[in-house]
Protein backbone atom coordinates (compact mmCIF):
# COMPACT_ATOMS: atom_id res chain seq x y z
CA UNK A 1 0.00 0.00 0.00
CA UNK A 2 2.78 2.34 0.34
CA UNK A 3 4.12 1.55 -2.71
CA UNK A 4 0.97 2.42 -4.33
CA UNK A 5 0.66 6.09 -2.12
CA UNK A 6 4.43 6.64 -3.29
CA UNK A 7 3.04 5.81 -7.08
CA UNK A 8 0.26 8.68 -6.86
CA UNK A 9 3.66 10.83 -6.13
CA UNK A 10 5.22 9.75 -9.12
CA UNK A 11 2.22 10.61 -11.76
CA UNK A 12 3.52 14.07 -11.27
CA UNK A 13 5.75 13.05 -14.10
CA UNK A 14 2.37 13.34 -16.25
CA UNK A 15 1.09 16.19 -14.44
CA UNK A 16 2.46 18.45 -17.41
CA UNK A 17 -0.44 16.66 -19.55
CA UNK A 18 -3.15 18.89 -17.55
CA UNK A 19 -1.19 22.19 -16.54
CA UNK A 20 0.26 22.42 -19.89
CA UNK A 21 -3.21 21.48 -21.60
CA UNK A 22 -3.71 24.55 -24.36
CA UNK A 23 -7.48 25.09 -25.63
CA UNK A 24 -8.60 25.41 -28.82
CA UNK A 25 -7.92 28.91 -30.31
CA UNK A 26 -9.96 31.00 -32.86
CA UNK A 27 -10.68 34.60 -34.01
CA UNK A 28 -14.22 36.40 -33.73
CA UNK A 29 -13.23 38.50 -36.73
CA UNK A 30 -15.91 38.09 -39.24
CA UNK A 31 -13.63 38.27 -42.20
CA UNK A 32 -11.13 35.75 -41.27
CA UNK A 33 -10.03 32.84 -42.32
CA UNK A 34 -7.61 30.06 -42.15
CA UNK A 35 -5.45 29.30 -45.06
CA UNK A 36 -6.68 25.99 -45.35
CA UNK A 37 -9.37 23.36 -43.12
CA UNK A 38 -7.99 23.84 -39.66
CA UNK A 39 -7.55 20.18 -39.07
CA UNK A 40 -4.27 20.69 -41.76
CA UNK A 41 -2.36 23.27 -39.55
CA UNK A 42 0.14 22.64 -37.06
CA UNK A 43 -0.08 24.28 -33.91
CA UNK A 44 2.56 26.90 -34.95
CA UNK A 45 0.80 27.27 -38.27
CA UNK A 46 -2.54 28.23 -36.32
CA UNK A 47 -0.50 30.24 -33.48
CA UNK A 48 0.81 32.04 -36.80
CA UNK A 49 -2.20 32.80 -38.93
CA UNK A 50 -3.84 34.43 -35.35
CA UNK A 51 -1.68 36.47 -34.45
CA UNK A 52 -0.99 37.85 -37.86
CA UNK A 53 -4.17 38.54 -39.44
CA UNK A 54 -6.62 38.01 -36.85
CA UNK A 55 -7.67 41.45 -34.13
CA UNK A 56 -10.04 39.23 -31.68
CA UNK A 57 -8.55 35.74 -30.55
CA UNK A 58 -10.75 33.40 -28.41
CA UNK A 59 -9.91 30.77 -26.30
CA UNK A 60 -12.66 28.13 -26.56
CA UNK A 61 -13.68 25.31 -23.99
CA UNK A 62 -11.25 23.36 -21.88
CA UNK A 63 -11.70 19.87 -20.07
CA UNK A 64 -9.31 21.22 -17.57
CA UNK A 65 -8.18 24.91 -16.80
CA UNK A 66 -4.21 24.57 -17.32
CA UNK A 67 -1.66 27.21 -15.84
CA UNK A 68 -0.84 27.89 -20.07
CA UNK A 69 -4.51 29.55 -19.80
CA UNK A 70 -3.85 31.49 -16.44
CA UNK A 71 -0.74 33.03 -17.48
CA UNK A 72 -1.77 33.65 -21.12
CA UNK A 73 1.40 30.99 -22.72
CA UNK A 74 -0.72 29.95 -25.92
CA UNK A 75 1.49 30.91 -29.01
CA UNK A 76 5.65 31.90 -29.78
CA UNK A 77 7.67 31.94 -26.95
CA UNK A 78 5.71 31.73 -24.23
CA UNK A 79 3.89 28.38 -25.28
CA UNK A 80 7.77 27.48 -25.37
CA UNK A 81 8.26 28.46 -21.41
CA UNK A 82 5.38 26.60 -20.98
CA UNK A 83 7.21 23.44 -22.41
CA UNK A 84 10.04 24.45 -20.44
CA UNK A 85 8.40 23.39 -17.01
CA UNK A 86 7.79 20.05 -18.14
CA UNK A 87 11.59 19.86 -18.70
CA UNK A 88 12.47 21.67 -15.87
CA UNK A 89 10.79 19.28 -13.71
CA UNK A 90 12.48 16.00 -15.63
CA UNK A 91 15.96 17.74 -14.91
CA UNK A 92 14.89 17.94 -11.47
CA UNK A 93 14.19 13.98 -11.69
CA UNK A 94 17.73 13.69 -13.41
CA UNK A 95 19.46 15.43 -10.73
CA UNK A 96 17.62 13.51 -7.63
CA UNK A 97 18.60 10.08 -8.79
CA UNK A 98 22.19 11.08 -8.46
CA UNK A 99 21.97 12.54 -5.44
CA UNK A 100 19.20 10.77 -3.29
CA UNK A 101 20.69 7.22 -4.49
CA UNK A 102 24.16 7.84 -2.75
CA UNK A 103 22.73 9.11 0.28
CA UNK A 104 20.38 6.14 0.46
CA UNK A 105 23.21 3.99 0.23
CA UNK A 106 24.69 5.76 2.66
CA UNK A 107 22.01 6.97 5.89
CA UNK A 108 20.14 4.19 5.01
CA UNK A 109 16.25 3.87 3.20
CA UNK A 110 14.65 5.33 5.82
CA UNK A 111 15.68 8.41 6.74
CA UNK A 112 16.05 9.65 3.62
CA UNK A 113 12.44 8.12 1.88
CA UNK A 114 11.37 10.01 5.06
CA UNK A 115 13.07 13.45 4.11
CA UNK A 116 12.07 13.11 0.54
CA UNK A 117 8.64 12.56 0.42
CA UNK A 118 8.10 15.25 2.83
CA UNK A 119 10.22 17.54 0.64
CA UNK A 120 8.01 16.42 -2.15
CA UNK A 121 5.14 17.22 -0.44
CA UNK A 122 5.58 20.32 0.88
CA UNK A 123 7.22 21.63 -2.66
CA UNK A 124 3.93 20.00 -4.31
CA UNK A 125 1.96 21.71 -2.41
CA UNK A 126 3.72 25.13 -2.70
CA UNK A 127 3.54 24.67 -6.41
CA UNK A 128 0.02 25.10 -6.22
CA UNK A 129 0.14 28.75 -5.02
CA UNK A 130 2.98 30.09 -7.42
CA UNK A 131 2.26 33.30 -8.64
CA UNK A 132 4.36 33.20 -11.93
CA UNK A 133 5.44 30.28 -14.33
CA UNK A 134 8.65 30.96 -13.01
CA UNK A 135 7.95 30.07 -9.55
CA UNK A 136 5.86 27.17 -10.29
CA UNK A 137 8.73 25.66 -12.36
CA UNK A 138 11.25 25.93 -9.55
CA UNK A 139 9.22 24.45 -7.40
CA UNK A 140 8.15 21.47 -9.99
CA UNK A 141 12.17 21.30 -10.14
CA UNK A 142 11.91 20.36 -6.05
CA UNK A 143 8.84 17.92 -6.94
CA UNK A 144 11.14 16.24 -9.72
CA UNK A 145 13.93 15.66 -7.67
CA UNK A 146 11.21 14.02 -4.92
CA UNK A 147 10.11 11.39 -7.31
CA UNK A 148 13.52 10.53 -7.90
CA UNK A 149 14.04 9.65 -4.18
CA UNK A 150 10.65 7.33 -4.67
CA UNK A 151 11.55 5.52 -7.51
CA UNK A 152 15.17 5.10 -6.24
CA UNK A 153 15.54 5.31 -2.45
CA UNK A 154 11.99 4.18 -0.95
CA UNK A 155 11.27 1.36 -4.11
CA UNK A 156 14.91 -0.26 -2.56
CA UNK A 157 13.47 0.22 0.45
CA UNK A 158 9.79 -1.71 -0.09
CA UNK A 159 11.99 -4.64 -1.77
CA UNK A 160 14.22 -5.21 0.87
CA UNK A 161 11.13 -6.19 2.91
CA UNK A 162 9.46 -8.58 1.10
CA UNK A 163 10.00 -12.16 -0.35
CA UNK A 164 11.52 -12.35 -3.69
CA UNK A 165 8.51 -14.28 -5.32
CA UNK A 166 6.20 -11.17 -3.99
CA UNK A 167 8.33 -8.90 -6.50
CA UNK A 168 6.06 -9.36 -9.65
CA UNK A 169 2.90 -9.10 -7.07
CA UNK A 170 3.60 -5.71 -5.66
CA UNK A 171 4.58 -4.42 -9.64
CA UNK A 172 1.05 -6.23 -10.61
CA UNK A 173 -1.52 -5.68 -8.04
CA UNK A 174 0.22 -2.01 -6.39
CA UNK A 175 1.29 -0.14 -9.91
CA UNK A 176 1.48 2.11 -12.74
CA UNK A 177 -1.65 1.82 -14.32
CA UNK A 178 -3.74 2.33 -10.95
CA UNK A 179 -1.97 5.19 -9.79
CA UNK A 180 -2.43 6.99 -13.30
CA UNK A 181 -6.64 6.27 -12.98
CA UNK A 182 -6.16 8.04 -9.63
CA UNK A 183 -4.02 10.78 -10.68
CA UNK A 184 -6.30 11.66 -13.71
CA UNK A 185 -9.44 10.94 -11.42
CA UNK A 186 -8.24 13.89 -8.87
CA UNK A 187 -7.43 16.03 -11.68
CA UNK A 188 -11.34 15.49 -13.06
CA UNK A 189 -12.40 16.32 -10.08
CA UNK A 190 -10.74 19.29 -9.26
CA UNK A 191 -10.74 20.74 -12.59
CA UNK A 192 -8.22 23.95 -12.14
CA UNK A 193 -4.31 23.55 -11.94
CA UNK A 194 -3.62 24.59 -8.91
CA UNK A 195 -5.81 23.12 -6.57
CA UNK A 196 -4.83 19.67 -8.73
CA UNK A 197 -1.19 20.80 -7.42
CA UNK A 198 -2.16 20.63 -4.51
CA UNK A 199 -4.39 17.84 -3.91
CA UNK A 200 -2.12 15.30 -6.01
CA UNK A 201 1.04 16.44 -3.55
CA UNK A 202 -0.87 15.10 -0.90
CA UNK A 203 -1.94 11.72 -2.42
CA UNK A 204 1.48 10.57 -0.77
CA UNK A 205 1.06 12.18 2.72
CA UNK A 206 -0.29 8.92 4.44
CA UNK A 207 3.41 7.78 3.97
CA UNK A 208 5.17 10.24 6.00
CA UNK A 209 3.47 9.01 9.28
CA UNK A 210 3.23 5.11 8.30
CA UNK A 211 7.37 5.48 7.88
CA UNK A 212 7.84 6.51 11.66
CA UNK A 213 6.39 3.16 13.17
CA UNK A 214 8.83 0.91 10.16
CA UNK A 215 12.38 0.11 11.28
CA UNK A 216 15.22 0.83 8.74
CA UNK A 217 15.92 -2.06 6.16
CA UNK A 218 17.80 -5.03 7.97
CA UNK A 219 19.17 -5.73 4.64
CA UNK A 220 21.18 -2.19 4.93
CA UNK A 221 21.79 -2.81 8.82
CA UNK A 222 23.93 -5.79 7.68
CA UNK A 223 25.71 -4.65 4.62
CA UNK A 224 26.84 -2.23 7.35
CA UNK A 225 28.17 -4.38 10.07
CA UNK A 226 25.39 -3.20 12.30
CA UNK A 227 23.88 -6.83 12.87
CA UNK A 228 22.41 -5.87 16.70
CA UNK A 229 20.35 -3.07 14.51
CA UNK A 230 19.57 -5.49 11.43
CA UNK A 231 18.26 -7.81 14.72
CA UNK A 232 16.29 -5.52 16.56
CA UNK A 233 14.67 -4.19 13.39
CA UNK A 234 13.86 -7.91 12.39
CA UNK A 235 11.92 -7.86 15.79
CA UNK A 236 10.41 -5.08 14.83
CA UNK A 237 8.84 -6.59 11.74
CA UNK A 238 8.04 -9.78 13.05
CA UNK A 239 6.13 -7.70 16.17
CA UNK A 240 4.34 -5.79 13.53
CA UNK A 241 3.44 -9.22 11.11
CA UNK A 242 2.02 -10.76 14.22
CA UNK A 243 4.62 -13.69 14.55
CA UNK A 244 7.07 -14.83 16.50
CA UNK A 245 10.79 -14.08 15.77
CA UNK A 246 12.95 -16.91 14.79
CA UNK A 247 16.65 -16.15 15.51
CA UNK A 248 18.82 -17.45 12.88
CA UNK A 249 22.19 -18.39 13.34
CA UNK A 250 24.46 -15.55 13.92
CA UNK A 251 27.24 -14.66 11.84
CA UNK A 252 30.99 -14.65 12.92
CA UNK A 253 31.74 -11.74 15.24
CA UNK A 254 34.77 -11.10 13.30
CA UNK A 255 32.32 -9.43 10.96
CA UNK A 256 30.36 -7.61 13.49
CA UNK A 257 31.92 -4.68 12.77
CA UNK A 258 31.06 -1.02 11.03
CA UNK A 259 31.41 -0.45 7.33
CA UNK A 260 31.99 3.35 6.89
CA UNK A 261 32.83 2.86 3.40
CA UNK A 262 31.09 5.48 1.66
CA UNK A 263 30.09 4.34 -2.21
CA UNK A 264 29.66 6.18 -5.00
CA UNK A 265 29.09 5.56 -8.99
CA UNK A 266 32.61 4.54 -9.86
CA UNK A 267 32.17 1.59 -7.44
CA UNK A 268 29.48 0.20 -10.16
CA UNK A 269 32.65 -0.05 -12.25
CA UNK A 270 35.43 -1.68 -9.89
CA UNK A 271 34.85 -5.14 -11.17
CA UNK A 272 33.75 -6.57 -14.32
CA UNK A 273 30.25 -8.48 -13.02
CA UNK A 274 29.00 -5.05 -11.65
CA UNK A 275 29.96 -3.21 -14.91
CA UNK A 276 28.25 -5.62 -16.58
CA UNK A 277 25.19 -5.64 -15.37
CA UNK A 278 25.03 -1.41 -15.04
CA UNK A 279 25.77 -1.34 -19.05
CA UNK A 280 23.52 -3.71 -19.74
CA UNK A 281 20.66 -2.95 -17.78
CA UNK A 282 21.20 1.08 -18.04
CA UNK A 283 21.11 0.44 -21.95
CA UNK A 284 17.64 -0.87 -21.27
CA UNK A 285 16.12 2.16 -18.83
CA UNK A 286 17.53 4.43 -21.71
CA UNK A 287 16.14 2.70 -24.56
CA UNK A 288 12.34 2.29 -22.68
CA UNK A 289 12.23 5.83 -21.56
CA UNK A 290 13.35 7.90 -24.54
CA UNK A 291 9.94 5.07 -25.76
CA UNK A 292 7.40 5.50 -23.23
CA UNK A 293 8.05 9.52 -22.78
CA UNK A 294 8.88 9.96 -26.59
CA UNK A 295 4.80 8.06 -27.31
CA UNK A 296 3.35 10.20 -24.54
CA UNK A 297 4.49 13.25 -26.11
CA UNK A 298 2.91 11.95 -28.86
CA UNK A 299 -0.57 11.04 -27.49
CA UNK A 300 -1.69 14.34 -26.44
CA UNK A 301 -3.64 15.25 -29.82
CA UNK A 302 -5.80 11.32 -29.41
CA UNK A 303 -9.28 12.08 -30.76
CA UNK A 304 -12.16 11.87 -28.42
CA UNK A 305 -12.42 12.50 -24.79
CA UNK A 306 -9.56 14.12 -23.13
CA UNK A 307 -10.00 12.03 -19.70
CA UNK A 308 -11.54 9.19 -21.13
CA UNK A 309 -8.18 8.23 -22.98
CA UNK A 310 -6.49 9.11 -19.97
CA UNK A 311 -8.58 6.30 -17.68
CA UNK A 312 -8.53 3.95 -20.31
CA UNK A 313 -4.58 4.29 -20.43
CA UNK A 314 -4.10 4.17 -17.08
CA UNK A 315 -6.94 0.87 -16.94
CA UNK A 316 -5.39 -0.97 -19.48
CA UNK A 317 -2.19 -0.84 -18.12
CA UNK A 318 -3.34 -1.92 -14.53
CA UNK A 319 -4.77 -4.69 -16.40
CA UNK A 320 -1.67 -5.84 -18.07
CA UNK A 321 0.22 -5.78 -15.37
CA UNK A 322 -2.03 -8.44 -13.40
CA UNK A 323 -1.97 -10.32 -16.67
CA UNK A 324 2.04 -10.71 -16.25
CA UNK A 325 1.49 -11.45 -12.21
CA UNK A 326 -0.44 -15.01 -13.25
CA UNK A 327 2.44 -15.98 -15.98
CA UNK A 328 4.73 -15.17 -13.43
CA UNK A 329 2.97 -17.44 -10.77
CA UNK A 330 1.72 -20.37 -13.18
CA UNK A 331 5.16 -20.34 -15.17
CA UNK A 332 7.74 -20.52 -13.59
CA UNK A 333 9.66 -20.57 -16.85
CA UNK A 334 8.22 -16.88 -17.45
CA UNK A 335 11.53 -15.34 -16.37
CA UNK A 336 12.39 -11.95 -16.35
CA UNK A 337 13.95 -12.25 -19.72
CA UNK A 338 10.74 -12.34 -21.15
CA UNK A 339 9.15 -10.64 -19.04
CA UNK A 340 11.11 -7.75 -21.31
CA UNK A 341 10.85 -9.07 -24.59
CA UNK A 342 7.87 -10.30 -25.23
CA UNK A 343 6.41 -6.51 -24.65
CA UNK A 344 8.96 -4.96 -26.52
CA UNK A 345 7.79 -7.43 -29.40
CA UNK A 346 4.59 -6.47 -28.77
CA UNK A 347 5.35 -2.48 -28.43
CA UNK A 348 7.02 -2.80 -31.78
CA UNK A 349 4.36 -4.14 -33.72
CA UNK A 350 1.61 -1.55 -32.55
CA UNK A 351 4.17 1.55 -33.13
CA UNK A 352 4.74 -0.38 -36.56
CA UNK A 353 1.18 -0.35 -37.50
CA UNK A 354 0.67 3.15 -36.22
CA UNK A 355 3.81 3.94 -38.45
CA UNK A 356 1.21 1.73 -41.99
CA UNK A 357 -1.79 3.87 -40.42
CA UNK A 358 0.06 7.44 -40.60
CA UNK A 359 0.96 7.32 -44.25
CA UNK A 360 -2.27 6.63 -45.28
CA UNK A 361 -4.26 9.39 -46.81
CA UNK A 362 -5.62 12.07 -43.94
CA UNK A 363 -8.79 11.48 -42.60
CA UNK A 364 -11.83 14.38 -42.84
CA UNK A 365 -12.06 17.68 -40.58
CA UNK A 366 -15.90 17.11 -40.47
CA UNK A 367 -16.05 13.56 -38.43
CA UNK A 368 -13.43 11.53 -36.87
CA UNK A 369 -11.88 8.72 -39.32
CA UNK A 370 -11.76 5.16 -38.76
CA UNK A 371 -7.70 5.49 -39.31
CA UNK A 372 -8.09 8.05 -36.29
CA UNK A 373 -9.48 5.66 -34.06
CA UNK A 374 -7.11 3.01 -34.80
CA UNK A 375 -3.93 4.93 -33.76
CA UNK A 376 -5.83 5.65 -31.03
CA UNK A 377 -6.31 2.22 -30.30
CA UNK A 378 -3.03 0.76 -31.17
CA UNK A 379 -1.30 4.21 -29.09
CA UNK A 380 -3.19 2.95 -26.24
CA UNK A 381 -1.95 -1.01 -26.55
CA UNK A 382 1.14 -0.15 -27.31
CA UNK A 383 1.79 2.57 -23.88
CA UNK A 384 0.64 -0.56 -22.03
CA UNK A 385 3.37 -2.84 -23.31
CA UNK A 386 6.16 -0.38 -22.77
CA UNK A 387 4.74 -0.06 -18.99
CA UNK A 388 5.37 -3.90 -19.17
CA UNK A 389 8.65 -3.44 -20.16
CA UNK A 390 9.67 -0.95 -16.62
CA UNK A 391 8.94 -3.53 -14.89
CA UNK A 392 11.70 -6.08 -15.73
CA UNK A 393 13.59 -2.64 -16.19
CA UNK A 394 13.04 -2.39 -12.25
CA UNK A 395 12.97 -6.05 -11.24
CA UNK A 396 16.14 -6.71 -13.24
CA UNK A 397 17.80 -3.50 -11.28
CA UNK A 398 17.15 -4.14 -8.40
CA UNK A 399 17.98 -7.99 -8.77
CA UNK A 400 21.03 -7.45 -10.33
CA UNK A 401 23.13 -5.11 -7.57
CA UNK A 402 24.51 -5.26 -4.54
CA UNK A 403 22.73 -3.95 -0.94
CA UNK A 404 25.30 -1.80 -0.56
CA UNK A 405 25.13 -0.16 -4.07
CA UNK A 406 21.95 -0.78 -4.92
CA UNK A 407 20.28 2.70 -4.78
CA UNK A 408 23.45 3.47 -6.33
CA UNK A 409 22.96 1.45 -9.37
CA UNK A 410 19.17 1.79 -9.66
CA UNK A 411 20.05 5.41 -9.26
CA UNK A 412 22.33 5.46 -12.12
CA UNK A 413 20.03 3.43 -14.40
CA UNK A 414 17.24 6.39 -13.26
CA UNK A 415 19.88 8.51 -14.23
CA UNK A 416 19.97 7.18 -17.57
CA UNK A 417 16.13 6.83 -17.92
CA UNK A 418 15.78 10.61 -17.58
CA UNK A 419 18.59 11.18 -20.19
CA UNK A 420 15.81 9.60 -22.19
CA UNK A 421 13.03 11.46 -20.82
CA UNK A 422 14.81 14.75 -22.16
CA UNK A 423 15.52 13.60 -25.29
CA UNK A 424 12.04 12.98 -25.77
CA UNK A 425 10.85 16.51 -26.75
CA UNK A 426 13.56 16.55 -29.62
CA UNK A 427 11.38 13.24 -31.22
CA UNK A 428 8.26 15.07 -30.53
CA UNK A 429 9.48 17.78 -32.60
CA UNK A 430 10.48 15.55 -35.64
CA UNK A 431 6.38 14.74 -35.96
CA UNK A 432 6.51 18.57 -37.57
CA UNK A 433 8.74 17.36 -40.00
CA UNK A 434 7.24 13.71 -41.17
CA UNK A 435 4.24 12.38 -38.54
CA UNK A 436 5.59 8.87 -38.44
CA UNK A 437 9.08 10.08 -37.56
CA UNK A 438 9.16 10.13 -33.56
CA UNK A 439 7.18 5.98 -34.21
CA UNK A 440 10.27 5.46 -36.28
CA UNK A 441 12.76 6.56 -33.60
CA UNK A 442 10.72 4.67 -31.12
CA UNK A 443 11.03 1.62 -33.13
CA UNK A 444 14.59 1.77 -33.99
CA UNK A 445 15.17 2.20 -30.59
CA UNK A 446 13.16 -0.87 -29.58
CA UNK A 447 14.36 -3.29 -31.48
CA UNK A 448 18.13 -2.30 -30.23
CA UNK A 449 16.49 -2.53 -26.72
CA UNK A 450 15.32 -6.10 -27.72
CA UNK A 451 18.72 -7.26 -29.32
CA UNK A 452 20.59 -6.44 -26.02
CA UNK A 453 17.79 -8.06 -24.17
CA UNK A 454 18.19 -11.53 -26.07
CA UNK A 455 21.82 -11.59 -25.85
CA UNK A 456 22.84 -10.16 -22.70
CA UNK A 457 20.23 -9.22 -20.11
CA UNK A 458 20.54 -12.08 -17.28
CA UNK A 459 17.86 -13.66 -15.82
CA UNK A 460 17.27 -13.01 -12.32
CA UNK A 461 14.26 -14.17 -11.21
CA UNK A 462 14.34 -15.45 -7.31
CA UNK A 463 17.33 -14.04 -6.47
CA UNK A 464 18.03 -13.34 -2.75
CA UNK A 465 18.69 -9.94 -2.30
CA UNK A 466 20.18 -10.63 1.16
CA UNK A 467 23.24 -12.69 -0.45
CA UNK A 468 23.60 -10.70 -3.61
CA UNK A 469 27.32 -10.13 -4.01
CA UNK A 470 29.39 -9.21 -6.80
CA UNK A 471 31.70 -12.03 -6.69
CA UNK A 472 29.58 -14.93 -5.51
CA UNK A 473 27.45 -15.17 -7.83
CA UNK A 474 29.12 -14.37 -10.84
CA UNK A 475 32.76 -15.72 -12.16
CA UNK A 476 33.92 -13.84 -15.16
CA UNK A 477 37.38 -15.01 -17.40
CA UNK A 478 38.62 -12.19 -19.15
CA UNK A 479 40.25 -14.43 -22.01
CA UNK A 480 36.95 -15.48 -23.01
CA UNK A 481 34.18 -13.69 -25.23
CA UNK A 482 31.57 -11.55 -23.75
CA UNK A 483 28.79 -14.31 -25.16
CA UNK A 484 30.98 -17.13 -23.59
CA UNK A 485 30.41 -15.34 -20.20
CA UNK A 486 26.91 -14.99 -21.04
CA UNK A 487 26.51 -18.17 -21.27
CA UNK A 488 28.64 -19.08 -18.30
CA UNK A 489 26.50 -16.39 -16.38
CA UNK A 490 23.30 -17.95 -17.07
CA UNK A 491 24.15 -21.52 -15.82
CA UNK A 492 25.32 -20.14 -13.07
CA UNK A 493 22.09 -18.14 -12.61
CA UNK A 494 20.04 -21.62 -12.85
CA UNK A 495 22.24 -23.39 -10.53
CA UNK A 496 21.95 -20.65 -7.64
CA UNK A 497 17.49 -20.67 -8.11
CA UNK A 498 18.26 -24.79 -7.60
CA UNK A 499 20.01 -24.33 -4.97
CA UNK A 500 17.55 -22.20 -3.06
CA UNK A 501 14.59 -23.82 -4.18
CA UNK A 502 16.28 -27.21 -2.35
CA UNK A 503 17.41 -25.33 0.70
CA UNK A 504 14.08 -24.02 1.04
CA UNK A 505 11.91 -27.32 0.16
CA UNK A 506 14.53 -28.65 2.94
Amino acid sequence: MLWQFALFYCCQQIFSIFYNFSPPLSCADANFHFSKPKCKLSKTEICEELTTNCSQITVGDAPFHSMVQDFKMFCGSAAYNAAWVATIQFLGVLIGTVTYGHLGDHFGRKPVSLFGISVGVIFGVASGFAPTWQLFAASRFICGTSIACILVVFYAYILEFILPEQRVFLRSFFNWGYARVIFTLVCFVCGYWRSAAIATALLASPIIPILFFLPESPKWYTTKGRLAEAEKAERQIAKLAGIAYIEESKVDEAKDHRDTTIYTMKDLFTSWPIAYRTIVVGALWFSTSLSAFGSDLNSGNLAGNFYLSQFVSGGVTAFAKIFVFMLDTWIPSFDRRKLHQYPQVAMLLCYMTIMILMVLPESDCSHQGSRDLAIVIVNIIGVSFIELTWDACYLVAVECFPTKIRTIGIGTCSLLARTGALLAPQMAYLSNIYKPAPYAVVCSIGVVSLLVSIFFLPDTKGVDLANLEPTDELKYDHRMSVGENVIIQRRMTEVSQRRETNVSKA
